[in-house]
């Protein structure tokens, strides 16, 4: 007698049941990682980009208001056109114009630029001037505008001497101004010259 192929036996009702069971496990499980699984990894990896968005617009934000600021403060120092620059390296010629402008209606003066040092991109050259005028005003003038000059400069001491006359009346002030010009290298085509500076 033939044997009954196994593929030609009817299914009991428990192989029917273990195959349903079988079908829908294997159903859920696609389900899951193809929609599920997919539909959740999207949202994480949305959630990522929209924190990393909003920290973009977090920092804009910052920066936006901080330029506002700046702004507000340079509108109170007035025009913004009329602010001394920060020259590009080396300046010395046009600083030395300038101060010999300034003081061209001094009796006698003197200017001993000292050597430029430099950090980082910022180049400080020291400058003595002393000079002679008829009162302190006029010393204190000369002080005045060279802080209002056309370069970046930092009076870091001064010292005004006057000469007075038997009847206590001033003849004349001697006015000694340690200044440090600004430059930088930004923009230098030759850097010569510079001396590194001590950090701070």
């Amino acid at each position: 007698m033939a044997r009954r192929s196994m593929l030609n036996r009817s299914f009991s009702t428990r192989e029917k049941v273990l195959m349903l069971v079988l079908a829908v496990l294997l159903v859920a499980a696609c389900y899951y990682f193809l929609v599920i699984k997919n539909v959740a990894d999207t949202k994480l990896e949305n959630d990522l980009q929209l924190q990393e968005i909003q920290q973009q617009i977090d920092t804009q934000t910052a920066l936006a208001m901080a330029r506002t600021r700046m702004e507000g403060e340079l509108e109170k120092l007035g025009d913004v056109n009329k602010l001394p620059v920060v020259a590009t390296y080396d300046n010395i010629r046009n600083e030395l114009d300038e101060l010999n402008a300034l003081l061209a209606g001094v009796g006698t003066y003197d200017v001993k630029f000292g050597q430029p040092e430099l950090e980082g991109e910022l180049v400080r050259r020291p400058v003595t001037i002393t000079y002679t005028v008829p009162s302190y005003d006029a010393a204190l003038n000369i002080v005045q505008s060279l802080q209002n000059g056309s370069y970046r400069c930092d009076i870091t001491d001064f010292t005004l001497t006057g000469k007075m006359l038997a009847d206590g009346s001033i003849e004349s002030v001697n006015a000694t101004l340690d200044v440090t010009y600004f430059e930088t290298t930004r923009g230098a085509t030759n850097l010569s010259g510079l001396a590194e500076g001590k950090a701070s």
